[in-house]
């Protein structure tokens, strides 16, 4: 959607209102993710899941134009990418509070262009300049730490509008860019209040969506998150049963599959159907086919998994398909959260929720307590300092549990597979990053636990982004309802000490759903293990693993060295830890690089 009056219309596209040449749309949609509405001086454009029915946009599109409060028109249900093109020429884009619908703006001599793609940003900005080989870095070692390149892509010279943020683009070019939702927790926020919101929000988002789908799935894991969305699906859908679909591999087995049957039993509304893996479904398999990422993307290595799922899925019809995604990231504890408590709920709190952590990881309960002290007392900018070392100096070992009741995780023994320069670089942004932190490093809301839950959010988001393209050949457009802007604030108004309890699963969730969903769904503490998966696939393509990293492109630009890499592959043949999710994202940055995007473009 590049707004340049003088740059020439992608192939196929269309413009997204007749006599308007600004913003065009290009590709294939699912019915209503594109959605259009207009008053006397603005266009206004929402991309991706807006739930709100046209007459409620239309008259708050109408009131934002007279008094202009426009973020009003960020409070619809669903999740969506907001653009609104007003009369003076000025052009205003608002990103979901998740990040689940990003923007990409570059440069195009004195025009500024914007997409919802960053290779389409990409490609009508003219970038010539290549992959961002920092960005890349970061991503494979540090993606928890994304305040080291915010706001860059794997393109050098594309930037990505985030979650919760907004851009204002003049007439000349010039770019006004802020943040207008931090997701700041609210210090007076009950739990009882925060449960009743999140009810609320979850079978609003729930019921909105069964409400007009011409056929609608689930997953069902056996999980809380994706088995409780079943759930409240079965109860509104209006084609009962709810088809819900489990995954599972006979020979290295993941557990859910026990639990998803034992829960499907207890509703006649619900047909449950076991997605059955094979060796050809296992993690790695055929890496070089169906890349179509945007961007880099770590679960290119199990697409395999991905295709078998979507093609199961699909055999019934095109439809709308429910996922759990989010729910870990807004409900479930981050070890950093220790720190938060520390800082505000006592020492008796604190040894406490130390004290069970520990006994579930046979870890010192006295070693916990002290690093949760520390990380109290510890600033952003110190730990970026840590971070610098941490570059010249990798671990040896993966990290442990209690090394994440920090302010991120440091970066484990995949620092090591970076060339020196690389890592000489990434120590340099650290302290860079470290000298310019300013007073918001130290606000009382910016704490370790907070930001943590902002960073897995946020990479929720792109999880779930992704898995929406790679569904899009299959006609099935899968929907997190946890992402939902209505959800995301309900769960992030309430301080993070209050939100978590280490005796209790997920216990806003819990709260907020009882009498909706069954109390034993409610009550599983445990997930799904793709472990096996991991290493039985990494075993059966250690071949075509190392052939590919030896030719890899991220060694070309210098940022990987291939025998480093290939001695941690042979270290997960052998069956010995090592870091998977390094790996995952390693070889997605080498596919991104290598294979392009064969997918069809879109705005």
């Amino acid at each position: 959607m590049p707004p340049a009056p003088t740059q020439p219309s992608p192939r196929g596209a269309t413009r997204l209102w007749p006599g308007e040449g600004l913003l065009w749309s290009w590709g294939s949609w699912h019915p209503g993710e594109v959605r259009t509405v207009q008053c006397a001086h603005t266009r206004l454009a929402a991309v991706g899941q807006c739930l709100a029915d046209e007459v409620t946009m239309r008259h708050d599109l109408r009131r934002a134009t007279q008094d202009g409060r426009w973020e009003r028109l960020t409070r619809w249900p669903g999740a969506y990418l907001l653009i609104l093109l007003h009369d003076d020429g000025h052009l205003t884009a608002y990103t979901d509070p998740a990040g689940q619908f990003p923007l990409y703006y570059g440069r195009h001599g004195h025009s500024t262009v914007l997409s919802t793609r960053a290779r389409s940003a990409a490609t009508l900005s003219g970038v010539t300049d290549g992959p961002d080989t920092t960005a890349i870095a970061a991503h494979i070692v540090c993606p928890a730490v994304p305040e080291l390149t915010e706001g860059r892509t794997a393109f050098d010279g594309i930037r990505r509008l985030g979650g919760g943020q907004a851009l204002r683009v003049a007439p000349s070019g010039a770019l006004t860019h802020w943040t207008y939702e931090d997701l700041t927790p609210d210090p007076g926020t009950r739990f009882e209040d925060s449960a009743a919101q999140l009810r609320s929000a979850l079978t609003r988002a729930v019921t909105l969506r069964t409400a007009g789908a011409a056929r609608i799935t689930s997953d069902f894991s056996g999980g809380l998150d994706s088995t409780s969305l079943a759930f409240l699906a079965a109860r509104t859908t209006s084609h009962p049963p709810l088809d819900t679909f489990v995954y599972h591999h006979p020979d290295a087995p993941a557990g859910d599959l026990g639990h998803a049957t034992a829960y499907a039993e207890q509703a006649p509304s619900i047909q449950l159907a076991v997605t059955r893996g094979s060796e050809d479904s296992l993690p790695y398999s055929g890496l070089s086919e169906r890349v179509r990422a945007d961007q880099p993307d770590p679960a290119a290595v199990i697409g395999a998994r991905q295709w078998l799922r979507l093609d199961h899925i699909a055999r019934g019809g095109p439809g709308i398909h429910l996922t759990g995604e989010g729910g870990d990231a807004l409900l479930a504890a981050p070890p950093s959260y220790l720190g938060d408590i520390a800082a505000t709920a006592g020492l008796r709190r604190l040894v406490g929720d130390a004290r069970a952590l520990a006994r579930i990881r046979q870890l010192s309960p006295v070693d916990v307590v002290l690093r949760a002290r520390r990380l109290a007392r510890t600033p952003l900018r110190q730990s970026m300092i840590e971070l610098a070392a941490r570059f010249d100096e990798p671990m040896d070992n993966p990290p442990r549990w209690v090394d994440a009741v920090a302010w991120w995780p440091s970066p484990g023994p995949e620092t090591a597979w970076l060339t020196t320069r690389t890592r000489r670089y990434l120590a340099e942004l650290a302290l860079e990053r470290a000298r310019s932190a300013g007073p918001a490093c130290s606000s009382p809301h910016a704490t370790p636990g907070t930001r943590a839950v902002l960073c897995e959010l946020r990479t929720s988001a792109a999880v779930q982004a992704q898995f929406t393209a790679t569904a899009r050949e299959f006609g099935i457009w899968p929907h997190a309802p946890f992402l939902d802007s209505e959800v995301v604030r309900a769960c992030s108004r309430l301080p993070l000490p209050h939100r978590i309890d280490p005796f209790t699963a997920k216990p806003l969730l819990a709260a907020a759903l009882t009498g909706l969903v069954p109390d034993p769904v409610l009550r599983r503490r445990t997930k799904g293990d793709y472990a096996a998966e991991n290493y039985r696939g990494v075993r059966r393509s250690a071949d075509q693993i190392k052939t590919r990293l030896l030719r890899s492109p991220l060694a070309d630009l210098g940022i990987v060295e291939p025998s480093r890499v290939i001695a941690s592959v042979e270290r997960a043949v052998a069956g010995l830890p090592v870091p998977f999710p390094a790996l995952n994202r390693l070889l997605g940055a080498d596919l991104w690089l290598t294979a392009g995007d064969s997918g069809q473009e879109r705005p």
